[in-house]
């Protein structure tokens, strides 16, 4: 009877507990972006934050996501990006390498796109111009170079 009882009140908190861990999936031409409140039009560029209530926040840009992560860290559990050669692959932002080239238009501006690994961002800046950045240089990168007021 106690195992049953202890059962009762676990289980919803071990489900609630995972709840917030894993990115939702884009809806093109109905997410917003959390940032910028543009429509999500180009999932190879939009990216997600989780915070530690698990409210799910979505953006149409990398440099919007990691704008509102510089703003917000304390407050934010995890964030992800979507890998620009397989648009439906979520990588944890810590994790991706990321590439700053004009030669990959973005839809603000910056040009970022996100790989799973520095062999793929290297291979997708063969022969173009760019930069390849990981997650610490992307936020510092951001802090000094992005100007969005919103």
């Amino acid at each position: 009877m106690i195992l049953r009882v202890l059962w009762a009140f676990l289980l919803p908190l071990f489900f609630f507990s995972c709840r917030g861990e894993r990115p939702e999936p884009i809806r093109l031409g109905e997410d917003v972006c959390e940032y910028c409140k543009m429509v999500i039009a180009d999932e190879r560029f939009a990216s997600e934050v989780i915070t530690k209530k698990g409210r799910v926040y979505k953006f149409d840009a990398i440099e919007c996501m990691v704008g509102y992560y510089n703003e917000n860290e304390e407050d934010i559990k995890r964030a992800y990006v979507v890998n620009f050669l397989n648009p439906k692959e979520f990588i944890p932002a810590e994790e991706a390498m990321y590439v700053r080239s004009p030669d990959i238009r973005s839809p603000m501006g910056m040009n970022l796109s996100a790989y799973r690994s520095e062999t793929e961002a290297k291979k997708a800046i063969e022969g173009k111009k760019g930069e390849i950045l990981n997650w610490t240089s992307l936020r510092e990168f951001i802090k000094k170079e992005y100007r969005f007021s919103h």
